[in-house]
């Protein structure tokens, strides 16, 4: 039987597999530029600073009459006052200007005045109510200023951005330009194409599996903005393996192989990996996800996952996720006590509401934890657990709703 003989904490192995991964980009060019259309759901692999103000121009923030402020003092329902209506790009004490949300302001003017207190009459215009400088008016630079960053390396680019990066006139952004190779072994799978009715096939199949972790490995890709293929089911030969993972690497920038990392006999995936090429982390002191394992074969990455699901997607979360996109965290309350073992992280699926409750499901095959997790916590090597009511960094996986 092959042991892991020492355990590496999670630190150490993330700083190898992202030293690798960050290597690797920089020299194979993983970088692409894309029309903003095109960076929909992609990651930025570039700091964007903003080229201008924005807005470039005063604007008006509503309809109504720009004026200048001062030329407001005083107004009201009794006692209107009245000032000239003009039209041109500059107004003089006792002027005013129609203008519509979005508009220019003319020079001279630092207010508008909203139609609703306002009266036209003919050449001039009934003002009902003073403004103060700069009221109901967007000033220069008032959304960004020039130099901003508005995009940063790491963010998925959402529609949000595309409005914003359109605004200031930015056509095209660097995005990571990646695909994935995804291999699942083990004798004990079976592809799902062979169900075809699985309550009349349930017998049939017993003591075999379903392979589930390739599509969900595909879908945590694809959420990344990465293509990813699929290679099917390879058994437990070691010969097969290799062959597969020759083809896959020959196709893809980087692979993921899912089951075969423990430390079995039938585990092969570590040895085989390491027979043509490079394994520099097999065994993270983590759980779930401890087989973890990472290496180079022709110089590209392999990421060795585990079989069961909670673990694989634990492990795909620390060292792949991570790496390319921060998660968003927010800082509550425990609804019970977490109990924790010194020396390893934990990594604990929760829900959240106005508190934080872990899961209380355990085990790295059960997969409904991680359909019923809205995020988790990393409970440190030095930390043993954490108790009701204290408050606890949550990592959110989901988008929380405040209803």
């Amino acid at each position: 039987m092959k042991l892991i003989r020492k355990l590496m904490p999670l630190n150490d192995a993330q700083k190898i597999v992202f030293e690798r991964l960050s290597n690797y980009l920089i020299k194979n060019n993983k970088i692409k530029k894309v029309g903003i259309i095109g960076a929909l759901n992609r990651i930025s692999a570039e700091d964007i600073k903003s080229p201008i103000d924005l807005p470039y121009f005063n604007k008006a923030a509503m309809d109504g009459y720009a004026v200048k402020a001062e030329d407001t003092f005083g107004a009201s329902e009794t006692n209107p006052i009245i000032l000239n209506l003009v039209d041109g790009d500059e107004i003089f004490p006792g002027e005013a200007k129609k203008v519509f949300t979005g508009e220019e302001l003319p020079k001279n003017t630092d207010a508008v005045v909203m139609k609703e207190f306002c009266n036209e009459v003919d050449d001039f215009v009934e003002i009902y109510k003073s403004v103060h400088p700069n009221e109901n008016v967007s000033r220069i630079g008032e959304d960004v200023k020039k130099g901003e960053v508005i995009l940063k390396k790491g963010d998925v680019i959402n529609p949000y951005h595309l409005n914003m990066l359109a605004s200031l006139g930015i056509k095209e952004v660097k995005v990571y330009n990646l695909s994935f190779g995804i291999i699942a072994t083990g004798d004990e799978l079976i592809s799902l194409n062979e169900i075809k009715n699985i309550e009349k096939d349930i017998k049939k199949i017993k003591g075999k599996i379903i392979n589930s972790n390739s599509y969900m490995l595909y879908g945590l890709v694809k959420n990344l903005g990465f293509n990813a293929k699929i290679y099917g089911i390879i058994e437990d030969d070691k010969e097969k393996l290799k062959k597969a993972i020759k083809t896959a690497l020959n196709e893809n920038d980087i692979l993921l192989i899912t089951g075969g990392t423990s430390v079995s006999e039938r585990d092969i995936t570590v040895e085989t990996v390491k027979e043509i090429g490079d394994v520099l982390v097999h065994g993270v002191n983590i759980r779930p996800g401890k087989p973890f394992g990472f290496g180079m074969v022709n110089g590209k990455p392999v990421f060795m996952l585990s079989g069961y699901p909670v673990a694989s997607a634990v492990q795909f979360e620390l060292f792949i996720q991570r790496f390319f996109v921060k998660r968003k965290k927010i800082i509550l309350p425990l609804k019970r006590n977490i109990a924790s073992e010194l020396g390893r992280v934990d990594f604990v699926r929760v829900r959240v509401d106005k508190e934080v409750e872990p899961i209380r499901i355990t085990g790295s095959g059960v997969i409904s934890s991680l359909i019923k997790g809205d995020g988790y916590i990393l409970i440190p090597e030095n930390v043993e657990g954490y108790e009701k009511g204290e408050f606890v960094d949550v990592y959110l996986t989901k988008i929380i709703s405040s209803g």
